[in-house]
């Protein structure tokens, strides 16, 4: 049938932030050349009287009103705000008429504001439940800097979908470190686990027993203990040996163990320092150099990033001088140093 193109308008739900004029002046063309062989789908308007608005056909609607037509072509349908919604969504993607995140913010409404579920939605649109749950995802669970960049094209919706998979407060930092390093969608995937792991742990076990080391590392939810000392013999916490640890361990369902002595203090180091006889400078200056060599630091944090939450160990009860401990532990040199080099964000000291 023949409508008023004036008693047409685009409708409350029409999320479009503007028309395609080049996609106008394409239309127009084939209006001049072949005239309307496509009508526009409208509903009556709930608003007002005697009107309708566009379910799809807002580009040819435009177009029309550009050549100065005063009538287009319509199918009618007497169709539930729900259903026109999902109607939109089907006719615009089979014509592409449609922006991805456009569908998207259409699918999202229709799962908040109608409460269908993704095969509702799958139904009355065409689409796929899977497909109608991954748009969802994008427009509901992307932080806004995120959002925008699929919506600019910088960012594939496909990589969008995994950076979804992080907290909001983490999704542009790692979309950053994603675009930086070039990584596939692939890739991006299989870093998630690791770019959440940006937490280390310092811990001493002189005035603990095992049981109080393990609560505290529960507590923490670490997951790989890393133990620092040069030697893995304890003189006055036999307990404490490497060996024992490791044997207690294995038998602890929820944190590995391992001993490594390369980023220890020999004790011959150890004693001068302690009786001030080596400064601190000194001290912290050898260690620096001591676990840079061969590229022994860039390993020990790419060991740490992919094992789990982490702890450092070492006998000192501090890190830092405390209380009669007048001294570092050099798990503090080594925990400060592993944030510098960005391996870890944050640190917690038990």
């Amino acid at each position: 049938m023949k409508v008023d193109v004036e008693k047409v308008h685009l409708p409350p739900f029409q999320i479009r932030e503007e028309i395609d004029q080049e996609h106008v002046e394409e239309i127009k063309e084939s209006f001049r050349e072949d005239g309307q062989w496509n009508p526009i789908i409208i509903r009556p308007s709930e608003k007002e009287d005697g009107t309708y608005e566009v379910v799809s056909g807002a580009h040819r609607l435009q177009a029309a009103k550009d050549l100065g037509w005063s009538e287009i072509d319509a199918n009618v349908k007497d169709l539930a705000e729900e259903d026109a919604r999902g109607l939109a969504i089907k006719t615009n993607r089979m014509q592409k008429e449609m922006k991805d995140e456009e569908i998207g913010e259409l699918c999202k409404e229709l799962y908040t504001e109608y409460g269908l579920d993704e095969e509702d939605i799958a139904g009355i649109t065409g689409m796929s439940a899977r497909t109608v749950q991954d748009k969802i995802t994008l427009v509901m669970d992307l932080a806004d800097p995120v959002y925008e960049q699929v919506k600019s094209g910088d960012l594939a919706a496909r990589k969008g979908l995994v950076v979804a998979t992080l907290p909001e407060e983490d999704q542009l930092r790692f979309v950053n470190q994603m675009q930086e390093e070039g990584w596939s969608r692939d890739e991006a995937r299989s870093q998630i686990d690791r770019f959440q792991n940006d937490t280390l742990v310092t811990v001493g076990y002189s005035g603990k027993d095992f049981e109080e080391l393990v609560e505290e590392l529960q507590a923490k939810d670490v997951e790989v203990l890393v133990d620092v000392r040069a030697s893995g013999e304890s003189m006055y916490k036999p307990e404490f040996n490497s060996d024992v640890l490791e044997s207690q361990f294995d038998n602890l369902e929820g944190i590995d163990y391992i001993h490594r002595d390369d980023f220890g203090v020999p004790q011959i180091l150890v004693e001068p320092y302690k009786e001030q006889a080596i400064g601190h400078t000194c001290f912290s200056d050898w260690y620096d150099w001591h676990i840079g060599q061969e590229d022994k630091l860039e390993e020990f944090g790419d060991f740490l990033k992919d094992a789990g939450k982490p702890a450092l160990m070492c006998i000192e009860e501090h890190p830092t001088p405390e209380g009669d401990q007048e001294h570092y532990c050099h798990r503090h040199l080594l925990a400060d140093t592993l944030l510098e080099e960005s391996y870890f964000r944050n640190r917690q000291d038990i």
